[in-house]
């Protein structure tokens, strides 16, 4: 049985509470740090096994807008763990849910979520 676990990665004093509800706080304070700690969470294998640790990773929207296009391609090119954008303190910039849209569309070859 697996025992996938879910993190998320932003400055330390919005992820710390995080943890109440059972996610690993990472923290992340620049683009160049959340890029380092999204890539050591991905390669995180479980004990024993070759299946990826994480099994979704939240990271703060401002942060995962700054990731180079060409570090976004190798971080999501696998299905898990999903990288998942989603607002922080300051509210959304809309950044989480175009991604989300993007993927949805990609999937089922129509923009189900857009305002249209």
């Amino acid at each position: 049985m697996s025992n996938y676990k879910i993190a998320i990665v932003g400055p330390k004093d919005t992820v710390l509470g995080f943890k109440a509800v059972g996610l690993e706080a990472h923290s992340a304070l620049d683009r160049d740090q959340a890029v380092e700690k999204l890539y050591k969470l991905k390669a995180a294998k479980q004990e024993g096994s070759e299946k990826p640790q994480y099994a979704i990773i939240f990271i703060i929207e401002y942060l995962a807008m700054q990731i180079p296009e060409a570090d976004h391609k190798k971080l999501t090119s696998s299905t898990m763990p999903a990288i998942i954008p989603i607002p922080g303190p300051k509210g959304t910039t809309g950044f989480g849910m175009r991604r989300i849209s993007g993927i949805v569309e990609k999937a089922v070859g129509s923009d189900i979520l857009g305002d249209k």
